[in-house]
């Protein structure tokens, strides 16, 4: 008998090193990922217009109909304004807790790729996976701006990684009712977070997978019965609630804001067909330089690739669905990325080291090209901001391309001198996305003097210097839909038609004064006011001798009151 101790081979030591090297990662990525969150004020108009939408929810105790600044607000659906809520009840009311929800829901997107990765194609592909994912610039930016699209993008992540597991992996059969439950569940809150998107995606996207490879027997494995019960009882009860106490809640959220938006320019969004192919290139920086490899490493792998080939049905059938639309915006496109994070992931994991080394190099003067251009790039004659804001931001900018350029370069040393083992390239991977992570931080938090004139925060200091308890608050000929939540009371609009407060105006009728002459006839029935509004429109009511007194500007605003602490007339 052998009573000699057992030896660690190197196997042993390397997964030793490997777990060491992923709980320094998780705390510093953690660290890092909610870092900032109360660096910037909250941008006009969606950031403002959703934190607000949630403040009147936690703040009035009716969890069931969304308001903005007390008009009836029918956009979306409540997930996102639930959470957000959430989060001021246990919080209190910040920028922060206006943007916890996005940044928890992009971890768990993270959590659920590489959960997926690690089940489909090994734990190393994982772990790059959720790195890949969180480091791109567009999801970084989407997981800290507060805007619905990453609730969603998040719930159909976790669908996609269930259903992977669930039809791709032989060892999860045993467990494949729970994984499709755990499906539907996602996709219910995909659809409670944005709408039909959360079944249309991946519905457009099972279908043209089964033609291509013929697999119609996945109908069959996916518990369409449990499913669509799962999403009934999910999605059910607060369509049916809303239908019910606001008749035009159905034709407005289902027919309008789905149908009519995807297939028009109603709300003037249209982008070139090339804008989402362009988005994506650059929105996955710095890992854009893996992706044609992954396309060759997809062919090229010796083992079954149907799972990849699902991923890349997933990232084309998202792109030409979005492309098609008449309505785009950037971060529309984010539902892909976790696929394509997966399949870049699988990419860093079978590319030779000797090629890897090259990509490296090559993010590596990429990085260095931005840092230097962007101290370079000149502010244009008709810019909308001051210099100085600007070239805050592009310092910002420099600083974030500088840093992927040095992780870049030190883990292309660090393939190198390891011979591109797995360890030397977990190190390369792993440096490069938390340094691209921390970088774009620095970029958020860079933009803060840019925010500030997109932004209520400043207006909102002016008007909290003279504003009493019972003094009445107006916007004149422009909207600040944040004004509200700096304030934590509504305000009324005047001589402005926002088209996200107009569908609900009769909801809050003396919230909302048509025109011009009728807000000046409002103003000289009280004695305790504040309005802002642009200069312009200040010129225009300065010809009918307006009473006011001028409390401060900020950029194109100017902020004026009447009240008995301070009184002038503008015909003195």
């Amino acid at each position: 008998m052998n009573d000699s101790p057992p030896r660690t081979d190197s196997a042993g030591r390397a997964r030793l090193r490997l777990d060491w090297l992923g709980v320094v990662l998780s705390l510093a990525w953690t660290m890092a990922w909610f870092y900032g969150l109360d660096g910037r004020s909250l941008g006009e108009p969606d950031e403002g217009r959703y934190a607000e939408v949630a403040r009147e929810m936690a703040a009035s105790g009716d969890w069931l109909t969304p308001r903005l600044d007390g008009f009836n607000f029918f956009d979306k659906p409540a997930l996102h304004y639930w959470g957000s809520a959430a989060a001021y009840s246990v919080f209190g009311v910040h920028e922060w807790t206006a943007r916890l929800w996005c940044a928890l829901t992009g971890l768990l997107a993270m959590m659920a790729i590489g959960w997926a990765g690690t089940r489909l194609f090994g734990r190393q592909a994982g772990g790059f996976a959720a790195a890949i994912l969180g480091s791109t610039l567009l999801y970084a930016a989407s997981a800290h701006i507060n805007t619905l699209d990453m609730g969603v993008t998040a719930f159909l992540t976790v669908g996609m990684a269930c259903f992977l597991v669930a039809q791709f992996d032989p060892s999860a059969q045993p467990t494949r009712g729970r994984l499709n439950a755990l499906m539907w569940t996602a996709l219910g809150l995909a659809v409670l977070s944005k709408g039909l998107i959360g079944l249309v995606l991946p519905g457009l996207v099972l279908a043209v997978y089964m033609l291509w490879r013929r697999a119609w027997s996945m109908l069959g494995r996916l518990s369409l019965p449990l499913g669509t019960l799962l999403v009934a009882l999910i999605c059910a009860p607060w369509f049916i609630a809303m239908s019910y106490m606001h008749p035009g809640f159905f034709d407005y959220f289902f027919i309008r804001e789905h149908f009519t938006r995807f297939l028009s320019s109603v709300d003037d969004r249209q982008q070139p067909i090339w804008f989402f192919p362009v988005i994506v290139v650059l929105g996955i920086f710095p890992w854009t330089v893996l992706l044609p490899i992954s396309m060759s490493g997809w062919r090229a792998a010796h083992e079954d690739i149907s799972a990849q080939q699902f991923l890349w049905v997933w990232v084309a059938v998202i792109l030409v669905f979005f492309s098609l639309s008449h309505s785009k915006l950037p971060f529309y496109i984010l539902p892909l990325f976790p696929a394509l994070a997966l399949l870049l992931a699988r990419a860093a994991v079978i590319l030779p080291a000797a090629a890897l080394t090259r990509r490296l190099g090559a993010i590596a003067l990429m990085g260095l090209s931005g840092a230097l251009l962007a101290q370079l790039v000149p502010i244009g004659e008709h810019a909308s901001v001051s210099a100085d804001p600007f070239h805050y931001t592009m310092t910002g900018l420099s600083i974030a391309c500088a840093l992927v350029a040095l992780a870049a370069f030190a883990g292309r040393l660090v393939l190198l001198r390891s011979q591109g083992d797995g360890l030397g390239r977990s190190w390369a991977i792993h440096l490069l996305a938390l340094a691209a992570l921390c970088g774009w931080q620095i970029l958020l938090m860079s933009l803060q003097p840019l925010a500030l004139n997109l932004s209520a925060a400043s207006v909102a200091r002016i008007i909290k210097l003279e504003m009493g308890p019972h003094t009445k608050v107006f916007t004149v000929s422009m909207s600040l839909r944040g004004l509200p939540f700096y304030l934590q009371r509504l305000v009324t609009v005047a001589a402005d038609t926002p088209d996200d407060i107009m569908p609900g105006v009769a909801s809050r009728p003396e919230g909302y004064i048509a025109e011009l002459g009728q807000f000046a006839q409002r103003w000289r029935a009280g004695n305790d006011e504040i309005a802002v509004m642009p200069l312009v429109s200040l010129a225009q009511l300065q010809a009918t001798g307006l009473p006011f007194s001028e409390l401060g500007r900020e950029g194109k605003y100017v902020v004026i009151a009447r009240n008995t602490r301070t009184q002038m007339s503008l015909t003195h």
